[in-house]
C-alpha cells in the first residue's frame, strides 16, 4: 500500500488479488493510532511526493474532495494535499455513506488478448474459413 499505484496493482495482480479493503475515518475521526508515530505524518500539502502518489493515500482520498468540497480529514485537522486525480489501476466499487469501508477492484491488465496465442492465429483462420465453407471445427482436438 506504500508503492504507487503501478507498482501496488502488479503486487496485487501476482498475488490474484481482486479486490482491496480500506478502512478510513478521515471523515468521521476514527483514528488507528498503531500507524502514526509520536501522533503524525503528512497528508496536506506539505506531504512528500511519495506520501501523495502511494496507494494508500489514492485509495483513502480517491474523491474525498466530493465529501465538503475541501477534503478536510477530521482526524488529522487537515485539507489533504492532493484533491483531484484518477486511478488508473482501480475501480472504486462501494464506499459507506460515511467513507468508514471503502473497496476497490483491480483493472485487469492493459493490451492483453485472452486466449490468443501465434498458434491459435492459425486455428482461428481455419475456424473461421470452416464456418464460411458450412463446416465446423472443434478447436479443442
Amino acid at each position: 500500500m506504500s508503492s504507487p499505484e503501478k507498482a501496488a496493482w502488479e503486487i496485487f495482480n501476482s498475488l490474484d488479488v481482486k479486490y482491496v479493503l480500506v478502512v478510513f475515518g478521515g471523515l468521521v475521526g476514527y483514528t488507528k493510532p498503531d500507524y502514526l508515530r509520536d501522533g503524525q505524518y503528512r497528508i496536506d500539502s506539505q506531504a512528500t511526493p511519495t506520501m501523495l502518489n502511494c496507494l494508500m493515500y489514492k485509495l483513502s482520498y480517491y474523491r474525498f474532495v466530493d465529501t465538503d468540497g475541501k477534503g478536510f480529514d477530521r482526524v488529522r485537522r487537515t485539507e489533504i494535499g492532493k484533491k483531484y486525480f484518477k486511478l488508473t489501476h482501480f475501480e472504486e466499487v462501494f464506499t459507506t455513506h460515511h467513507w468508514m469501508v471503502r473497496i476497490y477492484k483491480l483493472k485487469p491488465p492493459k493490451n492483453r488478448i485472452r486466449g490468443k496465442t501465434k498458434k491459435s492465429k492459425s486455428k482461428s483462420s481455419a475456424t473461421i474459413s470452416g464456418k464460411r465453407s458450412g463446416t465446423r471445427k472443434n478447436p479443442w482436438h
